[in-house]
Order: C-alpha cells, then sequence, then structure tokens
C-alpha cells in the first residue's frame, strides 16, 4: 500500500537510510518510480517553455556574435584581419557554441565551435578554408533564425547492438552487461532469425558467433556490412582457423574477439567499436608545395570524412601539427628547402609523433625512392598524380586502424570509462581553454564505500557491475565536455571545465543522491545499495600541476570517509561535524602510499582509529587550522614534500598542539642530530625507518596509554 503520492515525500522515503527494500515491497518501488517519471516529465516541458521564452531575449545577441564571424571572414578575405578582430571573432564563436545548444540548436554549437577553431592561435588562416567557412556562416545563421525540434530521443533511439549466439545463456549475459553500459540490444539465437530482423533501425554493432560456420554467417556479414550506414561486425571465434578468418574479413569482419573472453569484456568491445563508428571527423595535415594538390586533397578527403589542413611552406610544420593535433600527415616528398623524408625523420625522432600515420605523396616511384620513404619511417605512398579513389582507401585504412588501436588504448574495458592516460591528455586540453578564457576548473576524485565488502559477500562479477552502472550514471549526468575516467581500482576521477570548487561538491554531491537511490540486485535476488565519498580541488586555487590538485582532492576524500563517508568535500574546508565526528586515535602524516597502509592498517587491527594526511601543508592545516581535528597521537614523517616533519613540528608547537597531543617521528635518517632535533621541536620519541611494526605499535600502546 502506498501511504504517500507526494513526490518529495516519495523521495525521502528512497533516501532514507532505513528506506524499504524494493525487493521486499516491489509495487511500492515501481508506484514511486512512476511518480517520479511523472514529475520528470513535468519539470522537463517546464525548463523547455521558460528556455524557448529566454530565446526571444537572447536571439539579437546570438546573431550579433554571427556578424563579428561574418566580418572577421570579409576581413580574411581582403587581407585585412588583424589580431583584435581575430580574437573577437574567436571569442564570440566560443560563446555562441557554449550557448547555442542550451536553447535547443545544437547544430549552432558545433558550427560555432569550428569558428572558434578556425580564428584561434595566431598562425596565418590557410585561404583553402575561407569557401567552407563563408558556407557555414550562413548556415549558422539559418540555425539561429530558425525554429528548433522539440522532439527528444526515446530509448528506441539508442544504438543497437545485436547478439548472435547459440548458446542462449551466455548471449543473455552479454545483452545484460550491452545494456549495463547504456546501450539498446537485441539477443538472437541463430544465423536465420538475424536475418529476418535485419530491418530494424539503429543497428550499429553486431557480436557474431561464427561457431556455426558455412555461408549462412558470412552471408549475413555481408549484409550487415552493405547496409548504410555498415554495421560494425565482431566475430566471436574459438579455434577458427586462417583461411577461415581471411573469407570472414573479406565478408566485412572488422575483429576478432575469443569466446573465452567474459561477458562485461565483449561488451567492452562492442562500446569501443560503438567509438570508432562514431568519432569525430578525421583531422589531416597535408605538406605541399603545390596549392592545387592542396585544393585537390581537400576535394578527394572532405566528402569521406577528413578535414584537410594544407600548409605549402615546409618550415610551417612543426607549428601546424601543433596548432591542428592531426590524425595523419600527407607529405610531398619533393619540397624547395626542406624534404619530405626530412620531415619524416622529424616526426619519428618526437615521442609524441612518433606512431603518428604519414602516407607519402611522390612522382617519383622507382625502388630507391621506395626504400628511402619507408626507411625514413612512412606508413604508405601514393604516387603522382593522384588518383581518388586510391588515395582515399590508402588513407581511410590508415585512419582506422589508427581509430580502433587509440580508442582501445583510451578506454577502460570495464567500465568504458576514458582511463587514466586519456584523462591526463583531456586535462591538459581543458586546463588550455581555462587559461585562454578565464575560465574555472575543478578537478573532483570519488571513492566507492566498502567496496571490498561487496566483493567478499557479493563476488567480484557483481562488483564490476556495480562498477559499470556507477560509471554510466556519471556518463548520464554530466556534460560532454566534462571527463569522467576510471583512475584506478575503484577510484573515479572527474574534470569539471567552467565549475568551481563549491559547482563540483554540488554535482558531485548529486550524483551520490542518485547513486544512493540505485537498487544493485545479484543473480541470485539478493538487493543492497553503494555509496561514495569524494573529494574536489580547483585549478590554481588548489594547485596548478594536475598532480597537486589529485592530492588535494585525494585528502579531502580521506577526510570524508574517517568522517563516516556518503560525503563530498571541497579541498579546503571540512563540513560542521560533531565532537564524535572529531574524535581520532592517531593522524598518520606519510606521503608514502605503502608505508601509510602499512600503518593504518596495523593501527586498525589494533583497534585504533586512525587518518592519514600526505603531505606537511595539508596537516598544518588539520591538525592546527582553524577548524582543527583533535587527535590522541601523531606519527609524523620527517621527510615529506612541502613542509618537512620539523615545519610541522614548528607549527605544532606554535599552535599548542603539543601540549595536548603527542608526536612520533618516522624518520629514514637515524643520526644523532636529526634525532636531537626532533626531540627538541617537542616530539616524545623516535622510529627509524625501515622499522618493526610489532615495535612501533608497543611505542603507540604506550604513548596512548600516557
Amino acid at each position: 500500500m502506498i501511504t504517500s503520492t507526494d513526490p518529495a515525500d516519495d523521495h525521502a522515503k528512497r533516501t532514507e537510510g532505513s528506506a524499504v527494500d524494493p525487493a521486499e515491497n516491489p509495487v511500492e518501488g515501481v508506484a514511486g518510480h512512476e511518480v517520479a517519471l511523472d514529475v520528470a516529465a513535468t519539470v522537463d516541458r517546464e525548463v523547455a517553455t521558460e528556455v524557448q521564452a529566454l530565446w526571444g531575449r537572447f536571439q539579437g545577441q546570438m546573431l550579433a556574435r554571427v556578424e563579428t564571424i561574418e566580418e572577421a571572414l570579409a576581413a580574411l578575405i581582403e587581407a585585412r584581419l588583424d589580431d583584435e578582430l581575430r580574437r573577437r571573432a574567436e571569442r564570440d564563436a566560443h560563446r555562441l557554441a557554449g550557448s547555442a545548444g542550451t536553447f535547443g540548436r545544437q547544430r549552432a554549437s558545433v558550427l560555432a565551435r569550428g569558428f572558434e577553431e578556425l580564428f584561434a592561435g595566431s598562425a596565418p588562416i590557410e585561404a583553402i578554408a575561407v569557401p567552407d567557412a563563408l558556407t557555414q556562416v550562413e548556415s549558422l545563421r539559418d540555425e539561429l533564425t530558425s525554429t528548433p525540434s522539440t522532439d527528444r530521443p526515446n530509448a528506441e533511439e539508442r544504438p543497437l547492438v545485436m547478439v548472435v549466439h547459440r548458446d542462449a545463456e551466455l548471449a543473455g549475459a552479454i545483452g545484460s552487461a550491452v545494456e549495463a553500459r547504456g546501450l539498446a540490444v537485441h539477443v538472437i539465437e541463430s544465423v536465420p532469425a538475424a536475418r529476418t530482423t535485419l530491418g530494424v533501425a539503429h543497428l550499429a554493432v553486431a557480436l557474431l558467433d561464427l561457431g556455426e560456420g558455412g555461408d549462412g554467417v558470412l552471408d549475413l556479414v555481408r549484409e550487415l556490412s552493405a547496409r548504410t550506414p555498415p554495421v560494425a561486425v565482431l566475430a566471436l571465434t574459438s579455434g577458427t582457423g586462417f583461411l577461415d578468418r581471411v573469407d570472414a574479413v573479406r565478408a566485412g569482419v572488422q575483429g576478432f574477439l575469443p569466446s573465452s573472453l567474459s561477458p562485461s569484456e565483449l561488451a567492452g568491445a562492442a562500446v569501443a567499436m560503438l567509438e570508432v563508428a562514431q568519432r569525430d571527423r578525421w583531422r589531416v595535415l597535408a605538406v605541399d608545395d603545390d596549392p592545387s594538390v592542396l585544393a585537390a586533397l581537400a576535394a578527394l578527403l572532405g566528402p569521406a570524412g577528413s578535414t584537410v589542413t594544407g600548409v605549402t611552406e615546409p618550415e610551417r610544420f612543426w607549428a601546424a601539427l601543433g596548432e591542428t593535433t592531426p590524425d595523419l600527415v600527407v607529405l610531398d616528398l619533393d619540397m624547395p628547402e626542406v624534404s619530405g623524408i626530412e620531415l619524416c625523420r622529424l616526426l619519428r625522432a618526437d615521442p609524441r609523433w612518433a606512431a603518428l600515420p604519414v602516407v607519402f605523396l611522390t612522382s617519383r616511384v622507382g625502388r630507391d625512392t621506395i626504400e628511402a620513404v619507408f626507411a625514413a619511417g612512412a606508413d604508405d605512398y601514393v604516387s603522382k598524380p593522384v588518383v581518388g579513389p586510391e588515395l582515399v582507401t590508402r588513407i581511410a585504412n590508415r585512419l582506422e586502424r589508427t581509430r580502433i588501436l587509440r580508442v582501445l588504448a583510451e578506454t577502460d574495458p570495464l567500465t568504458g570509462l576514458a582511463n587514466r592516460r586519456k584523462f591526463e591528455a583531456q586535462w591538459t586540453r581543458l586546463q588550455a581553454m581555462a587559461d585562454r578564457y578565464d575560465q574555472p576548473l575543478s578537478f573532483a576524485l570519488v571513492d566507492l564505500d566498502h567496496f571490498r565488502d561487496v566483493n567478499t559477500r557479493y563476488g567480484h562479477e557483481v562488483g564490476d557491475v556495480v562498477l559499470q552502472r556507477i560509471g554510466q550514471l556519471l556518463l548520464e549526468r554530466f556534460r560532454g565536455e566534462d571527463v569522467v575516467a576510471r583512475w584506478g581500482g575503484e577510484e573515479i576521477a572527474l574534470a569539471l571545465y567552467g565549475m568551481t570548487r563549491a559547482d563540483g561538491v554540488r554535482r558531485v554531491t548529486e550524483l551520490l543522491a542518485a547513486v544512493c537511490d540505485e537498487v544493485m540486485v545479484t543473480a541470485d535476488g539478493q538487493c543492497f545499495r553503494v555509496s561514495f565519498s569524494g573529494g574536489v580541488s580547483e585549478y590554481k586555487v588548489d594547485g596548478a600541476a594536475l598532480h597537486d590538485l589529485y592530492q588535494r582532492a585525494d585528502e579531502a576524500l580521506y577526510i570524508a570517509k574517517a568522517l563516516g563517508r556518503k560525503r563530498v568535500l571541497p579541498a579546503d574546508q571540512q563540513p560542521e561535524r560533531h565532537d564524535d565526528d572529531l574524535a581520532v586515535d592517531v593522524v598518520v602524516v606519510e606521503d608514502d602510499d605503502v608505508v601509510a597502509e602499512l600503518l593504518t592498517h596495523a593501527l586498525s587491527g589494533g583497534g585504533y582509529r586512525s587518518l592519514r594526511v600526505r603531505d606537511g601543508q595539508a596537516a598544518v592545516e588539520l591538525l592546527a587550522g582553524t577548524a582543527r581535528r583533535a587527535a590522541r597521537l601523531i606519527l609524523l614523517d620527517i621527510g615529506l614534500p612541502g613542509l618537512d616533519g620539523f615545519t610541522v613540528l614548528e607549527h605544532l608547537r606554535r599552535e599548542s598542539v603539543l601540549e595536548t597531543t603527542p608526536v612520533i617521528v618516522l624518520t629514514a635518517r637515524s643520526s644523532e642530530s636529526e634525532i636531537l632535533r626532533a626531540l627538541e621541536a617537542g616530539a616524545i620519541d623516535h622510529v627509524g625507518k625501515p622499522f618493526s611494526l610489532p615495535v612501533l605499535m608497543q611505542r603507540v600502546r604506550r604513548a596512548l596509554a600516557s
């Protein structure tokens, strides 16, 4: 029986610690969900109405920004574009890109982003880009003066993954893993049945079991590959021979996956392949001293999905490389001053570009020339005069291989989130944007609470499902310009562009509420909920380097866990707490993760409540700041980054902390002078590294007892 139909009351019930488990009262859970959906739909309609009302006020400003872009293009054509007008056009394009989509004009945002990139930097704008830009600015104006579509994609418009496998149980498990990643799935047990469903919409990826063999499965592959757009086909194999693989590739299979992979790994491969199919246009940097060749390249590669930046002067190559960060480079072999071979050698000598695909254009196709081209590091060559289809095919093949390798290298296979490497690269890009446009940028770190208990109680497969669901919620609730990545283990990092530290705390706290509402269900029907703790730091406020921001966010996360978990804290302060929240037995100030883990584990085993701090500055703020943390004992490493242990002791002595809290110093250099200095500074004892845990714990017990 439902006792309340008020959405706020219903939400309060579901978020309270004593909330009724949906598994025990499924009717109440479903009804509450329906109410929430009705409210959400009403709110969406009201917001849409408000947004369209605001459009009437801001449309003039939007069109004025288009006029700035048109003015800059006119000046560019007449060779009078100065730096001031160029910067103004770049800024107005940036503002349009960020705001037009909010009013339902997503294509206008995309077009404006293109103009922002066109006017960015100080390098000369190639004349080849002007005709396309003139067409695009007219399209931009049309987008801003037309009535936007209010239709929203429904669940049936999600990309569809087809799973065809004879093993119904395995196929169902793969399908569940695909759905957990936010995609639609169609599970089929036979090839004939699959061929009758080829007319379904939004089919993007197919996972096919090649175990049946025969022409039937290859015919299905051919039909999938012939669709417009073609369906990406991944084949599951166990012992397929080489010749069978050749036939499969000829039919259109784009990748082979061992049948021994788990359903989660197979689903991850499908998501990675979908990213391959949906990635943005390729960027090609072409260097040729003949402008007509560059124009021909743009005409040939543009319809094939590539944006070509042409450079006629080889000495500008390095600057253009940094500005465009291309996916592939096309080099003319014979150029004045610097040859294409020399440019290729420069690329291969730089670790940043060593793996960048290079295709040569050459009118000389003799044996010596071809050997020299490949010896310099080329991936392929095309002879002049250029034959359009041949060039497009060769470049497309190189780009596709690069794309697949990049997606696999940048994606965490379990969660589908970006990996740490990808996050660090994207952070560098966002940091440059924050500097250029004077925008805030925040770093958030979240860590699942008691995740080891989930793995212990329900098994690691359930733990994997939890991580996947959390990753999906993050991707659903954060914007496209945010970066969400699996940092390691159960830690997830977020880059929040345009958000201050306080904004980030609010956003991540909203996500925490959604995670706490989520009911996880095991295969045998057991239900449970999870939560996480988080910390947020801000670029330039808490540090400039990503490493420093991670440390500050991680410190806030540790404090959040020590205060009872299930909360998100900013790096600069702690929330209001009760006296029992502040109680901690031992504060461990240690920058070495291994030593810190060893100490906190030993203290926990001895029945002591501990808190780990990573550096001296954080220790001073925590123990001697305005919102100081009470502790019965401090274990203080002397060799800390930033403020060393002696400086920390001085701060603690000055703030009278040492009068009530004893300190044992940990030192790697157990010289008499260093020990005396520590004792004179106020420490009651010292322990040399490496230390004996039983001896250290005895000293801890003695200090606490006294």
